[in-house]
């Protein structure tokens, strides 16, 4: 059994892989030597102490991701600029390095007002809160669970817009990965587990025929959360700074990283804590 001062040295040596691509033992420290990575983090909810320490721990690494995306409440109370202020203030160490994405959470707010102000504090130029870019090979799709009385699902419209996006994804030869994100989880795995989305049964299963979708993430829950089904990885990363949630597991601060290493065709998710610590560690 490891002591609890090696287990410490190690999580040490491995983020300085993570973080400076120093050269390593591949066997132990399989960080070392990937092509890019992005990351994904969610629920800050004021904990701009704890944000702005993950933030500093992003803004480090080296070479930078090439994006990050938060899966919603950034804040509080939607409509709140001076919370936005707050979340873009301690975000710099992310936005100085790379671009930074959201998905709308529940308490960003879906109210006119609240509509503006995300529009124009993220450069929206519609009152469509889902949309979908590319990055290297990977199409990255973002999706909105707080639709004005459609909350909690993907309906209508976006349900349509989401088909037809996978649809061309999959038959895009230079499309080689598909990563979806959104704030509430299909299935969530704490507090709201009789909660799960309204029409996560025909989401899964539309998820299941394309084979490119590699992970889908969200927020909401206030832990990390690994949930695979029938082939699709399902990631809830909460830790963003919001009060933890006890007593589901993975309740603990981080954000998560996932690196792609094209020699081996590999993708690796890693879940980073406050105190640089490597806590999660596995291949998709």
């Amino acid at each position: 059994m490891r002591s609890i001062s090696g287990h410490i040295i190690h999580s040490a040596v491995m983020l300085a892989c993570v973080l400076f691509n120093t050269s390593c033992d591949k066997q132990s420290l399989d960080p070392c030597g990937e092509d890019w990575s992005f990351v994904v983090f969610a629920d800050i909810q004021q904990g701009y102490g704890v944000y702005g320490r993950l933030a500093e721990i992003i803004g480090e690494i080296s070479p930078s991701p090439a994006l990050a995306v938060c899966c919603g409440d950034l804040m509080l109370r939607g409509g709140n600029e001076i919370e936005w202020q707050s979340f873009w203030n301690t975000s710099e160490p992310v936005t100085d390095r790379m671009p930074l994405y959201i998905a709308r959470g529940n308490h960003d707010g879906n109210d006119p007002v609240s509509e503006a102000i995300f529009m124009e504090q993220t450069g929206l130029k519609s009152n469509i809160f889902y949309f979908a870019f590319e990055k290297n090979n990977s199409r990255f799709i973002i999706l909105d669970t707080e639709i004005k009385n459609e909350e909690n699902g993907i309906f209508r419209e976006q349900l349509q817009w989401l088909k037809d996006e996978l649809a061309e994804a999959q038959e895009d030869p230079g499309v080689g990965h598909i990563f979806l994100f959104m704030h509430r989880p299909l299935f969530p795995q704490g507090k709201y587990a009789d909660s799960p989305l309204t029409n996560s049964t025909e989401l899964h299963q539309m998820f299941v025929s394309f084979s490119k979708i590699k992970a889908v993430f969200a927020g909401h829950e206030h832990f990390f959360n690994f949930h695979p089904k029938d082939g699709i990885p399902y990631l809830i990363t909460g830790g963003g700074g919001g009060n933890l949630y006890s007593g589901y597991g993975g309740d603990y601060h981080h954000f998560t990283k996932v690196s792609f290493f094209g020699n081996e065709n590999r993708i690796n998710i890693k879940t980073i804590g406050i105190f640089y610590e490597v806590v999660e560690d596995f291949d998709l």
